[in-house]
């Protein structure tokens, strides 16, 4: 978020740049990053599942070359995933949500305000979230290999694995991780090549354990950022190979697509890793970020809106008396501030009988209302709440967009106890183990289309 709307969040202006391995931590998770380069432009490098921030350096490693090529002219971060390289292990599937809050915690120990993102494959999918949710701290976006969802979802989304390419996977990565499990479909042809298959299961054994491995390759299955990429407003660059048999050319160039003003490039034909063609790749992200690095924030930014109102009020202010009543509203108060901020949230404002609140994570804020429910309940409060993310704009102390209007309209779709969301919800929780149950698509008040909502509710 933007300074006056996470006004938390403080870098320190100290360049760390001698490239020693440090740990950023996002709550009890330590990260691990490193710095190279003195520029002043900075770009901080998210690879996806190949990573292991100790090779970075290491002559002998396929990524030395592009990392040295990118820290001569820029200030380059690079950093582990949690599950990945040195960074600590991940207990379950890891949402997107959560990969951006770790993101964000590196940046903030790297002393970076704001910086280009440069993101490989999951790594991409990361950094477009973070783009859309801290506009303000992107300069500029470049991605390569990456797509809105690495699955099929059809017919909307025809590119990708199927489910039962996707169970295919699953059973190779349990049976042949560190043994080169994968290499055909990041590789191509160049995996019968002697010995590639043992190179590759050497690199796996250094970035994950075979469970660290499964998760991993989970979490990127349930990747789906399609309903945030009209919400991407920073310039922004989208590459793609001809002949890449894990993220087909059509699904990046609907990435570019979706995200307005993008442009779209194709490198020269080869398969989903770019080892062959680094310095190409190293060149395109140059050239964009060092010519686009100046250009103005979005004053718009990508949140997570909260509504809640309690069901039946008038009928036990009536019952109860105004004196009772309003014991009962000071209970409401003081346990939803107390609430909220545990999971990253606060109040935007009363709604006479509830709170309008935001947060960075959807995934935060179902989890909130999840425990915010039963804990009024047992104070004989009775609530409903909306959750939706979107783009909102600040205008004073008074947030206005659609995405204000459509949390609204869900809240008072739901009845006492029930939490509603919206699709886009349910896309970014994937893998959170919250249950999301389909409710049908009904047409909400003021808005020309259908509109997806979903129970949302703990496993």
């Amino acid at each position: 978020m933007h300074s006056d709307v996470r006004p938390s969040w403080r870098c320190e202006t100290v360049q760390v740049n001698d490239g020693r391995v440090r740990y950023a931590r996002n709550g009890t998770v330590r990260l691990a990053y490193r710095v190279f380069g003195e520029a002043e432009t900075t770009v901080v490098w998210t690879p996806g599942a190949a990573r292991n921030v100790e090779s970075f350096d290491d002559p002998a490693s396929a990524f030395a070359t592009l990392a040295k090529q990118l820290s001569q002219v820029t200030r380059l971060v690079v950093w582990d995933m949690r599950g990945g390289g040195l960074s600590d292990a991940a207990t379950q599937v890891p949402p997107l949500t959560e990969r951006v809050e770790d993101l964000r915690s590196v940046m903030d120990a790297a002393g970076v305000e704001s910086a280009a993102m440069f993101g490989f494959s999951e790594g991409g999918a990361t950094s477009a979230l973070f783009a859309a949710t801290y506009p303000q701290r992107v300069r500029s976006l470049v991605v390569y290999g990456t797509a809105a969802r690495f699955s099929q979802e059809l017919p909307d989304f025809p590119w990708g694995l199927t489910p039962a390419q996707v169970a295919e996977r699953t059973a190779e990565i349990d049976n042949d991780w560190g043994s080169g499990a994968l290499s055909d479909i990041l590789f191509g042809e160049a995996a019968d090549t002697p010995d590639m298959r043992e190179w590759l299961g050497k690199i796996q054994r250094s970035m994950h354990t075979p469970t660290m491995a499964r998760l991993t390759w989970q979490a990127l299955m349930n990747v789906d950022i399609r309903g945030v990429l009209d919400d991407i407003r920073t310039p922004t660059l989208v590459l793609a190979r001809a002949d890449d048999q894990f993220v087909a050319p059509d699904a990046a160039a609907a990435l570019a697509t979706g995200i307005r003003g993008a442009q779209f490039h194709m490198l020269p034909p080869g398969a989903h890793n770019t080892l062959d063609i680094f310095d190409l790749v190293g060149a395109r992200v140059l050239e964009f970020v060092c010519d686009t690095g100046n250009a103005a924030p979005s004053e718009r930014v990508l949140t997570t809106v909260v509504f809640t109102d309690i069901v039946g009020s008038t009928e036990q202010l009536i019952a109860a008396g105004d004196a009772h009543w309003r014991a009962q509203l000071d209970a409401h108060d003081q346990l939803v501030d107390a609430m909220l901020p545990k999971y990253g949230g606060r109040r935007a404002k009363h709604t006479g009988d509830g709170v309008f609140a935001l947060f960075d994570a959807p995934t935060n804020a179902a989890r909130c209302a999840l425990d915010l429910v039963p804990a009024l309940a047992m104070r004989g409060i009775r609530i409903r709440v909306g959750i939706h993310v979107g783009e909102c704009e600040k205008r004073g102390e008074e947030w206005s967009g659609m995405a204000v209007h459509l949390g609204a309209r869900i809240g008072s779709l739901a009845g006492a106890g029930e939490i509603l969301a919206s699709r886009t919800v349910r896309d970014l929780s994937a893998g959170s183990g919250m249950v999301f149950e389909h409710l049908g698509a009904r047409r909400l008040k003021g808005l020309p289309e259908d509109t997806d909502i979903y129970r949302v509710s703990k496993p």
